[in-house]
């Protein structure tokens, strides 16, 4: 998804990536957690060099990863709750896209995504228990906690 964001003219097929992932172990469609954030950057190689992944370990170095990111053009791919507001639920990726203040709402952060898990973009506030940073640092997912990923567009 995030390839294909970036690099429209040529896009790959997500069934060949799904193909690939599963024929090298990165994915394992019936065991959690399916996919793990280093498997992400293993399947990521295989596509392009271009890219820059990490962790955040606080809600401000997140807030400023994805200003920064963003403002360059890059999504950012982070690992979140499936449910926000629910510690317990699944882990999986999402495509964050851009950020916006809500003058409406004393200035609340929203931050845009697109979920992959029901092909929709969403909207959700940064903060609070169902916020995205919640949702990003307590996930279960190996690595997860803070985990992003960026493919950059070419310059």
């Amino acid at each position: 998804m995030a390839y294909n964001y970036i690099y429209s003219d040529t896009r790959i097929n997500e069934q060949a990536v799904i193909e690939y992932a599963i024929a090298e172990g990165y994915f394992t469609e019936y065991f959690e957690p399916y996919t793990s954030p280093a498997s992400m950057v293993r399947i990521t190689q295989n596509y392009t060099n271009d890219y820059s992944s990490g962790a955040v370990k606080t809600a401000d170095q997140g807030l400023m990863l994805l200003l920064r990111t963003l403002k360059k053009g890059d999504p950012v791919i982070i690992d979140i709750l499936d449910r926000l507001g629910d510690a317990n639920s699944a882990a999986h990726f999402v495509l964050v896209t851009g950020l916006s203040i809500d003058s409406n709402r004393n200035d609340e952060i929203i931050i845009h995504y697109n979920d992959p898990f029901t092909g929709r973009n969403k909207s959700s506030n940064w903060s609070g228990e169902k916020g995205i940073w919640y949702a990003w640092e307590n996930n279960d997912d190996p690595g997860g906690s803070g985990w992003w990923l960026v493919i950059s567009s070419p310059r």
